[in-house]
């Protein structure tokens, strides 16, 4: 049942925010939505394991996850605790740490495609250098994008001149026939194929994917993966693991650190050595911080079967849920694959609003993909999906599914 829950200082702290701050936070995703006002936290205080507090104390079973970091859960013994040791030594220096060739030569064993590794910060800025490194390598302009690959790199909206735009094409995950076309139009100019995986029908990457690892090697382009999501959920190594389908770059972020900021773009050593002559930088790019979470990380990945808690927990969510939706005879369902599902519900993005809305009101935060943790456990998963399962028939009672 929904409880009532006060979120007056997360709103008044949220309209004092955006006198100094656009949308009052740096990610539009984080931004509080006005149709939920008084429902919806604006600001999170602290997390332990799977659930989160607000700054008003309420508290929350957590399915957004950072919006996909957290795979291990908030506050992990070993990761933070590695952290703090970490700091003890210091944080950036003006040469490479050690940790960072401990890091790189995890990676290269356990990805697929990682003869070679460099370290930042962001997904998307990671996602950039592979894109630049793709022509470079090739010595073609032209990008066919597939998904959402960060703000870096989307080509669409203000803010981007025309003749960049020009630059990338983007086309629809699942069918090869429009990349095929592309092809056969642009001959020669090509770069890469830059492919993040749908979340309701992924499945289809068994076909699509194979059949953009043949497209790319017949017309001489580079094949990109975007594991930021994928990466250390659907699989350690990823989609390019799971559909056994192995990419020339692949960028890694989110999941490979538990939260720390850091991400990595790596592949085939003749790609990665164009580093050399091609200009990506950072100062933060080896920061020890997020390399020691990553560390950590990756121990726990390796000493405890992580992916397969994350399919566990996920499929209990899917199938708790989707039972409650045949059970009264509504449309929405959760669709995709268990680490990673998608709740799809018809009609306009009101609806979902209204039902994350709900699940609030019953202590569950939800997301547009769900991200289910190492911490989830199986008690857990249950009052969620129960909690989900008494937002939608009150939705129903009123009509909203009619």
């Amino acid at each position: 049942m929904a409880t009532a829950r006060s979120v007056e200082k997360s709103w008044r702290l949220r309209d004092r925010a955006v006198q100094s701050i656009p949308l009052a936070t740096q990610t539009h995703s984080k931004a509080a939505r006005e149709p939920l006002r008084g429902v919806e936290p604006c600001y999170i205080a602290r997390g332990d394991g799977c659930r989160v507090w607000d700054i008003d104390g309420n508290e929350y079973i957590d399915f957004r996850g950072g919006l996909g970091p957290i795979t291990l859960g908030h506050r992990f013994p070993a990761v933070d605790d590695a952290v703090r040791r970490q700091l003890e030594d210091g944080v950036i220096f003006s040469y490479p740490h050690p940790i960072e060739v401990d890091v790189a030569e995890r990676l290269a064993r356990l990805i697929p495609c990682a003869e070679s590794v460099r370290f930042l910060k962001t997904g998307g800025e990671a996602m950039a250098a592979a894109h630049r490194l793709a022509r470079a390598f090739t010595g073609r302009d032209l990008l066919l994008t597939c998904g959402y690959h960060g703000w870096v790199n989307r080509m669409s909206g203000p803010g981007v001149p025309e003749a960049t735009q020009g630059t990338y094409r983007s086309l629809p995950w699942g069918d090869a026939s429009p990349y095929e076309d592309a092809f056969r139009d642009a001959p020669g100019e090509i770069a890469a194929v830059s492919v993040a995986c749908g979340y309701a029908d992924i499945e289809r990457g068994h076909a699509f994917l194979t059949d953009m690892r043949e497209l790319t090697k017949r017309h001489g382009a580079l094949l990109i993966f975007d594991e930021i999501v994928t990466g250390f959920r659907l699989a350690i190594g990823g989609a390019q693991e799971y559909f056994g389908v192995t990419p020339g770059l692949a960028v890694f972020a989110k999941g490979i650190s538990n939260g720390v900021p850091l991400s990595c773009y790596v592949g085939r050593a003749n790609v990665m050595e164009r580093v050399a002559d091609v200009s990506i930088s950072s100062t933060f790019g080896g920061d020890t911080l997020g390399l020691a979470a990553a560390r950590a990380a990756l121990d726990t990945y390796e000493q405890e079967d992580v992916i397969g808690a994350l399919w566990e927990r996920g499929n209990q969510l899917m199938a708790g849920v989707n039972a409650h939706c045949a059970r009264l005879g509504i449309p929405p369902r959760f669709r995709g694959l268990a680490p990673m599902p998608e709740l799809t519900l018809p009609g306009c993005a009101a609806l979902r609003t209204r039902l994350e809305g709900e699940a609030l009101t019953r202590g569950v935060m939800l997301y547009t993909v769900c991200y289910p943790s190492f911490s989830h456990g199986e008690a857990d998963v249950a009052e969620a999906a129960a909690a989900i399962g008494d937002a939608l028939e009150a939705m129903q009672a009123e009509g909203l599914f009619a």
